[in-house]
């Protein structure tokens, strides 16, 4: 019997190779009252059932076929990782190669980790309650007794009972629904194996506008029409990705717009990718964001990372992808100079770490540590770069093409290791094996810090926002060339802003001349307003401070909220306003980021 994750409890006694759910969603307790009836293939005969969970109230555990009760005990509670549920079945006496059904009786906590609940005010229509989960990384345990690694793929069936007139969506195709007594109980159906941390639920106020046949868009009413304008260029970003990578597994592919006040980017469960409503900037300029959720349908959800020690062949492989999407859309300049905005992040995530920090090897070791923990850009950009530069060393970027297909082909449905991933390299690829005898291995998988190698990217797009940022720099008033920011694109204009930022802090009357050349305080991109707020604050520019208060408190993005509230509490005339604007404000927000927020304020 061995541990199937140094993140779970799980060993490798018995597979799940099916998950059936009956859930009952409370609003007023925030519970979800449930049944997992978790299908077993039985590996290794005279071992007990080892699930995870964390917070949840089990109740009673029988064997499916016959009711007959089963002896469980719940082991001690880890800080991290929750406690282990062990299901003895001797009663049962499987034989190895048989099949047994386990029914699991319980109820989650108030506070599971993986079940987000919004308060009115936390919506955009405010009229009804709203959940979503998020079970990434480690938190499906808190959602249902499983086990809770990406080493084990299970299709999975769902039944949810919900007041009306809420909807339920999941990660799976919707095959039916019936109302009763004030409450409607959906159905769902996922035929594809997956992770337990790609289980997800919403449920809410939403409604749907179709994009094309097997693409649709959901949201809260006052948001739908918006978003059915921003993200109406998925399916062809879909049908590049299948033109990239073969053909996309998973039948529909949905997009919900989650409330204001979630407080990530997005989210790429199958069938139903979670995005932020930070991205309806009313111009498709921030769209492009959604290639990345669409690659994690073959980079991700149908080729998964073992552990989350090898998380970035998830990520990094998904950016890759991503920035295929785009390069085939808008030109291979616009991929490498992805790729340059990318390997900033990275450097900030390294100097942020330090640069021998563990966390920054690219296979890191997790035993003991929480896989949240360890969350950063390092996976999804140093994998990148890593993958550029065997393209590069490889024969370039139509060889490299064939290679990722045929990664797909040879690893779909499974989830896979490093090594995995390297011996299936030196297969395809039989006639340059003295190409990758010569790559350092240890140092770009083991090896801490910046990749060992610094690709060389194409900086073209970044050299003309650079060339007009320096312009401003040294210029007294409107520099003659300001009209060309007007033909950049939103990763040109974003670019400029980081260079302002990254240089000298500006004098009010060039922030003026900035705001009256360029309308910046009424950008609709959150990405360029994020970056024009920071430059504002910076220079404690008092009239950015009302559009910097009406950013923060009309969505709850955390990657925006918590640095502008910290540089207006830095600002000496308005360090009073950011904590009346944030208690004023609070109820608005989600808990998480609320309790972050008043952290970095002090309160």
């Amino acid at each position: 019997m061995v541990v199937l994750d140094p993140s779970s409890f799980a060993t490798s006694a018995h597979t799940c190779t099916h998950i059936a759910l009956r859930w009952a969603v409370d609003f007023v307790q925030q519970t979800i009252d449930g049944i997992a009836v978790l299908t077993l293939t039985v590996n290794e005969e005279s071992e007990p059932l080892i699930l995870d969970t964390r917070g949840l109230r089990i109740q009673a555990v029988h064997e499916k076929s016959d009711g007959q009760p089963l002896p469980f005990e719940l082991g001690p509670e880890h800080p991290a990782f929750g406690s282990s549920l062990t299901i003895n079945l001797f009663q049962v006496a499987p034989t190895k190669g048989a099949s047994v059904a386990v029914a699991i009786r319980y109820t989650t906590s108030p506070d599971a980790s993986a079940v987000q609940w919004l308060s009115l005010d936390q919506t955009a229509g405010k009229q009804h309650p709203y959940l979503f989960t998020q079970c990434q990384a480690i938190h499906a345990r808190s959602l249902l007794p499983c086990q809770d690694t990406p080493a084990v793929k299970a299709p999975y069936s769902a039944s949810v009972t919900v007041p009306e007139p809420l909807v339920a969506l999941m990660s799976a195709k919707s095959v039916g629904q019936t109302a009763s007594s004030g409450s409607i109980a959906y159905d769902f159906k996922q035929p594809v194996g997956v992770p337990a941390y790609l289980i997800a639920l919403v449920v809410g106020p939403i409604v749907s506008r179709d994009i094309s046949p097997r693409v649709r868009v959901w949201a809260e009413e006052s948001v739908v029409d918006k978003a059915h304008y921003e993200f109406g260029e998925t399916e062809t970003m879909l049908s590049t990705a299948e033109s990239l990578l073969g053909p996309y597994v998973w039948e529909r592919y949905d997009l919900l717009v989650l409330p204001p006040s979630f407080p990530y980017g997005g989210m790429e469960n199958p069938m139903l990718t979670f995005v932020t409503p930070t991205l309806l900037a009313g111009d498709r300029s921030l769209a492009s964001v959604v290639a990345h959720e669409i690659a994690h349908s073959w980079t991700g959800n149908l080729v998964t990372n073992r552990t989350w020690e090898h998380f970035w062949l998830n990520e990094g492989f998904t950016v890759y992808v991503e920035r295929l999407i785009l390069g085939s859309m808008q030109g291979e300049q616009e991929r490498q100079f992805d790729a340059l905005d990318g390997l900033k992040a990275l450097r900030d995530s390294v100097d942020a770490y330090g640069a021998d920090h563990p966390f920054t090897h690219l296979v890191p070791n997790l035993k003991d540590a929480d896989p949240d923990d360890a969350f950063s850009t390092v996976p999804y950009e140093k994998g990148f770069n890593f993958l550029f530069y065997l393209e590069q060393k490889l024969g370039g970027l139509a060889v490299f093409k064939g290679y990722l297909r045929a990664h797909v082909e040879r690893f779909a449905y499974m989830s896979i290791t490093t090594l995995q991933w390297r011996d299936f390299l030196y297969e395809y690829f039989q006639d340059k094996h003295a190409v990758l005898n010569a790559v350092d291995w240890a140092a770009w998988l083991d090896g801490p810090g910046m990749p060992p190698v610094a690709n060389q990217f194409d900086d073209t797009l970044a050299r003309a926002a650079h060339k007009l940022a320096d312009s401003w720099s040294t210029s007294s008033g409107v520099p003659e060339t300001a009209s060309v920011f007007m033909d950049f694109t939103s990763g040109q204009k974003q670019e400029f802003l980081n260079k302002l930022l990254a240089g000298p802090v500006l004098p009010h009357t060039t922030l003026s001349s900035l705001d009256q050349s360029y309308s910046l305080s009424k950008s609709t991109n959150c990405e360029e307003s994020f970056r024009w707020f920071q430059l504002s604050l910076r220079s404690d520019w008092p009239p950015a401070f009302p559009a910097v208060v009406e950013f923060v408190t009309r969505q709850g993005r955390m990657k925006y909220v918590r640095p502008l509230y910290r540089a207006l509490h830095k600002c000496a005339s308005a360090g009073r306003l950011a904590v009346e604007t944030f208690l004023k404000h609070r109820a608005q927000y989600h808990n998480i980021a609320s309790t972050m927020i008043a952290k970095d304020l002090g309160l």
